[in-house]
């Protein structure tokens, strides 16, 4: 029985895909910085420090792949955002070469990492790399990490909006439609890409399987894009409520509430929902991305489309 471990288990994809593995007879062992109070039934735990090599090392001891997810949203400061994503990358794959076993990495990347996409056409693995956030700067630092691997081939994949049942971000937009009111993302007229939660899993479980996708870099998503008023009115049908009133911001009244946002989850401790590196990205304001050589690679295009999954997330 093969041994993947997964950082970042006990986030929305990690736990999704933790399950996909443990119901396809994996031995799974889940690296996270502490043990959750609910585990997942089947499942191994190892503590680690992101920010210590040793102590990956040791969280990754016997393990045959690893599939890094572990990564901060929403950081105050760039240097934040590189010491988590970049650093933490990096320490990993330190790690990950010190282990003869380990023969393969599948790194969970960001669109964000490429940059925002033209209004004419979708991004594509072809066009330089132009993020526009101190995330997007931080997994792109991380996935120049992951290409140091040097026991086994590595995939990188970068997804954009991923959405499916029980994710803190979409369950955010969700709860604003229920309430009847929602901001534009930077602009009404931008685009978007979406990916279901069971798409990237797969996609996650085929890097791992096969050998086609290895060293590769690969843009996961449904193969049309949806203008933000679109996405809110499908979320509105799906959730059985009301289309919400949409309120249209400058992008210096999205920074501003970024700013806002952080001020007050600086005093509470909590973590921002929005931050300014957030309203960076809302500038795009086209986020949308081709799947076309994933496609190619891998051999299916049988995307869910969002309407339908945002039925089995509200479903």
């Amino acid at each position: 029985m093969k041994t993947i471990a997964v950082t970042g288990g006990t986030g929305f994809v990690g736990r999704a895909l933790s399950k996909a593995l443990l119901a396809k007879g994996y031995a799974v062992r889940v690296i996270t910085r502490r043990r959750p109070a609910e585990v997942l039934e089947g499942a191994a735990y190892a503590e680690a420090d992101f920010s210590d090599a040793a102590s990956l090392g040791r969280a990754l001891a016997g393990a045959d792949a690893a599939v890094h997810l572990a990564a901060a949203l929403f950081c105050r400061s760039r240097e934040d955002f590189m010491r988590a994503n970049a650093g933490g990358t990096a320490n990993l794959v330190a790690a990950a070469n010190a282990q003869p076993s380990l023969k393969k990495l599948v790194y969970v990347s960001s669109l964000a990492a490429g940059g925002p996409s033209s209004a004419e056409a979708p991004r594509t693995e072809a066009q330089p790399e132009a993020p526009t956030s101190f995330y997007g700067q931080s997994k792109l630092e991380g996935e120049k990490a992951v290409k140091t691997f040097a026991n086994g081939p590595f995939v990188i994949l970068r997804p954009p909006i991923i959405y499916g049942r029980k994710d803190s971000g979409f369950s955010k937009i969700a709860e604003w439609v229920r309430k009847g009111v929602m901001v534009n993302a930077g602009s009404a007229d931008g685009r978007f890409s979406f990916v279901y939660i069971d798409d990237l899993v797969r996609a996650v479980i085929q890097s791992l399987e096969t050998p086609g996708p290895d060293g590769g870099t690969f843009y996961v998503c449904e193969a049309r894009s949806y203008a933000w008023l679109e996405f809110i009115k499908l979320l509105a049908a799906g959730m059985g409520v009301k289309m919400p009133f949409m309120l249209s911001l400058p992008p210096r009244a999205v920074y501003a509430v970024g700013w806002l946002y952080e001020a007050v989850t600086a005093v509470t401790g909590a973590e921002p929902v929005m931050n300014r590196d957030k309203a960076r990205e809302a500038a795009g304001p086209n986020w949308t991305a081709s799947p076309a050589l994933w496609e190619k690679t891998a051999g299916w295009s049988d995307w869910t489309p969002l309407q339908e999954g945002i039925k089995k997330t509200f479903n």
